[in-house]
């Protein structure tokens, strides 16, 4: 993006809808670097506006502290190496002699030791994105310029132990220094006339690229939740239909190791939660047979469901979707035919579809990145790890729903819900929910980490987390519901439960259990129809009449009259 795109992007918007407050933490100032993060916010959020705070110049430490107290929903802390210590700055005549070298090691050391906690203090009120030194380090050392000298390397050495530990504090997220290089040469990042005029040390090209970075890490797409592939040509190499099973490769002796790096990074897929699964034109038997072989790097029982025959992929595609009960939106799918990418695109517009480069071992690096991109999460949760089994068991408990009476079925089932009102923002799963939920969603509204800890911090606000678990298994926390007290009446702003919990009547146990433990005389449910969300919209008519989308006000007496049977135990988190 260039200054002028910047601008114009800015310059161009609409009245927002709201402003977003983002504090940005430098030595410097912030100038057209503020410029390109309001040019990049407006596209990652074009009904929406940044509103940029900033501290003194030259004060980091001091800025990290006015930035706890801001009320910013998000904040950036770049560090340069002058904040570290002035002498290590261009505008600074202190020196870099020799004699006064383990004078600036020493106060960098400690910096960096007063860093920590104003860092860890600002990530319990907002998300950080956390910028490393971008400039070079600057001339200190006796050695030539192609050899690095022990001070230089003990100044790295700082750096990256306080960057270790700084990723390790929740809410942390630290800029990749490998993947900015890749985006911005190190030679073309200063300008040295704007240091010295302005105390602006960023070329346009960097500020530029180093604002689009920050941007995407405060405010992250949602990490894509499926991937389809193909078999032949892309999870291995060869037509299992024409050689047979034990053909097939994936190996370096055979030249397709880039079948069996794309096999690892699949397997380490679903360990982080990612559902996989299989279309392919192929006998089922003869699929089988090859994903039954012992030296595959990814289990065959990774993979569910496992489509494979004669007919279209989107066919296939399509069957695996109703399984998943998610989105098109939410999944990639990979195959090495073009012509094949292309049926699935033409009947799900919205799914990503990827080629796989079968004979360009460097096109299938890149590729291997963008999946990771896609599917890259800040952390793995539980519920991560239950994922793919809580598929499995929801085809089961379907198939064998349609075999009872739904109401014998339900009670036979021997659930148990868990209800935790603990207000805490260690719990990232909560906000995961809110955020990339939509079938059961009551309104559609997404939160920023900034604007949930906010809501946790309210005195007058609540949340429930639900869990549940029946004999089909544990599904972990599967729902979410959050809102204010206000007098009498229980505002409802947030409701979400998990597409893998529906048909198990766990949303009435909610209700009830927010009548019963906080005793409003009335409960009024932020409603708003989205594309979606029908499943929650079917369940609102059952209890109360929807009005144009309007919100819901619910009594307790209508409530209770409408109640009939809850199957389920119940447990509360304070009691496990």
């Amino acid at each position: 993006m260039t200054l002028a795109q910047a601008l114009g992007l800015v310059r161009r918007r609409e009245r927002p809808i709201r402003d977003r407050r983002m504090f940005i933490a430098c030595g410097f100032e912030l100038l057209h670097l503020g410029t390109f993060l309001q040019g990049y916010f407006v596209r990652r959020f074009p009904d929406e506006a940044a509103d940029l705070e900033t501290g003194l110049y030259g004060d980091l430490e001091g800025s990290l502290a006015a930035a706890v107290g801001s009320g910013a929903e998000a904040a950036a802390v770049i560090i340069e190496w002058s904040d570290l210590d002035s002498r290590l700055g261009l505008r600074s005549a202190g020196g870099w002699g020799l004699s006064v070298q383990p004078d600036i090691l020493a106060n960098c050391r400690g910096r960096f030791a007063r860093l920590l906690p104003r860092l860890e203090a600002l990530a319990s009120k907002m998300p950080v994105a956390l910028v490393p030194p971008t400039l070079p380090v600057p001339l200190l050392g006796h050695s030539a310029g192609w050899q690095a000298g022990s001070n230089e390397l003990e100044l790295e050495r700082q750096l990256a132990a306080f960057l270790a530990d700084a990723a390790r504090l929740a809410r942390v997220s630290v800029l990749s220094t490998a993947r900015l290089d890749k985006l911005s040469p190190v030679a073309s990042r200063l300008d040295a006339l704007m240091e010295l005029k302005a105390g602006f040390p960023y070329s346009l090209a960097h500020a530029s690229v180093l604002a689009g970075q920050i941007v995407q890490m405060l405010f992250p797409p949602s990490p894509m939740k499926g991937l389809i592939t193909d078999l032949d040509e892309t999870l291995w190499s060869g037509i299992v239909g024409e050689v047979g099973a034990r053909a097939v490769s994936w190996s370096l002796s055979e030249h397709s190791q880039v079948h069996g790096l794309y096999q690892q990074l699949l397997r380490h897929f679903s360990e982080i939660g990612v559902l996989l699964a299989i279309a392919s034109k192929n006998e089922l038997a003869t699929a089988q047979e090859a994903l039954r072989r012992e030296d595959l790097y990814i289990p065959a029982q990774a993979f569910y469901p496992v489509r494979a025959d004669w007919g279209p992929k989107s066919r296939h595609v399509g069957d695996i979707l109703r399984i998943w009960n998610i989105g098109a939106d939410s999944v990639v799918f990979v195959d090495d035919s073009a012509m094949e990418l292309d049926e699935v695109r033409a009947a799900f517009p919205s799914m990503t579809c990827l080629q796989f480069p079968k004979r360009h071992p460097s096109k299938a690096l890149e590729l291997f990145e963008e999946l990771r991109d896609l599917f890259g999460k800040p952390a793995v949760h539980l519920e991560d790890a239950l994922r793919s089994a809580g598929i499995r068991a929801s085809g089961a408990f379907h198939a064998a729903a349609q075999q009872a009476d739904s109401g014998e079925f339900v009670r036979g089932l021997r659930g148990r819900v868990t209800f935790d009102f603990h207000k805490s923002a260690a719990n990232p799963r909560l906000l995961e929910l809110i955020n990339k939920t939509n079938q059961f969603n009551l309104n559609g509204v997404r939160l920023s980490e900034g604007e949930w800890i906010r809501h946790l911090e309210d005195q007058d606000g609540f949340v429930m987390g639900v869990s549940y678990e029946d004999r089909f298994g544990p599904l972990g926390i599967v729902g979410v519901m959050a809102g204010r007290q206000a007098g009498d009446r229980l505002e409802v702003t947030s409701w979400v439960l998990s597409c893998r919990a529906f048909s198990r009547r766990i949303e009435l146990h909610m209700l009830e259990f927010v009548f019963r433990r906080l005793n409003p005389a009335a409960v009024r449910l932020d409603f708003r129809p989205t594309a979606r969300n029908q499943p929650l919209q079917q369940f609102l008519q059952s209890i109360g009449p929807l009005e144009n989308g309007a919100p819901l006000l619910l009594s307790r007496e209508q409530f209770y009259n409408r109640l009939d049977d809850l199957p389920h135990e119940v447990r509360i988190q304070e009691d496990v």
